[in-house]
């Protein structure tokens, strides 16, 4: 079972590249994006195999290759699902999305439809509180004071108020994918506990 590779890519186009490695074996991996010929690389692997065939996925972090494994565990997701959920979102922006239940993000990705979205949620939701994978649905800090040992409040999202100021913009007529980073940004800068008055903000920015 191949896990890792390193090695030159020799062909790279839009979602696939051939990596030549030092023992003279080119192996043919699908990227999330186009590698730059010539050029060394480093690629996590999750190597799927099947009665009548063996494809290569390749990742640049060990966290993206656990979690396109961990999706595969959800009933009626497949590699190329789960590959176009990590490859087109990110693994922080599906956290969220299962965080907040919010399936029209995952729906974003191609080929994943409502069925799978929900899905996705109903079985990742616990575990991804429970698991240690080196990310977190919680907003990362600008600044860390080592002297100080206790959370600052305002680093954790507040569930309910994330879902009502992203009901009331879609309302309003934006997409989830365009407006979620800016609810995460202000969540965790302003001290703000209304959604009325996260809306506003938002929308001053918007405009």
């Amino acid at each position: 079972m191949i896990g890792y590779l390193q090695g030159t890519v020799i062909y790279s186009e839009t979602q696939m590249s051939i990596i030549h490695t030092a023992s003279g074996i080119g192996y043919q991996v699908n990227m999330s994006q186009p590698l730059v010929p010539g050029k060394q690389v480093e690629v996590f692997i999750s190597h799927i195999i099947r009665e009548q065939s063996q494809d290569l996925y390749g990742f640049i972090s060990i966290e993206d290759k656990l979690f396109f494994e961990l999706l595969l565990d959800v009933n009626g997701v497949g590699p190329k699902s789960a590959f176009n959920l990590v490859a087109s979102l990110g693994v922080q922006q599906i956290i969220q999305a299962i965080t907040f239940e919010n399936a029209n993000i995952l729906k974003s990705a191609p080929g994943v439809g409502k069925k799978s979205a929900d899905q996705i949620i109903l079985s990742l939701k616990d575990k991804i509180q429970k698991m240690n994978l080196g990310f977190s649905s919680i907003a990362p800090q600008t600044e860390v004071k080592k002297t100080n040992t206790k959370e600052d409040p305002k680093t954790k999202m507040d569930p309910a108020l994330f879902k009502d100021t992203l009901s009331a913009l879609v309302e309003l007529g934006f997409k989830d994918q365009d407006v979620l980073p800016l609810i995460q940004k202000h969540l965790v800068s302003e001290t703000t506990k209304k959604p009325e008055e996260l809306v506003r903000i938002i929308l001053k920015e918007i405009r």
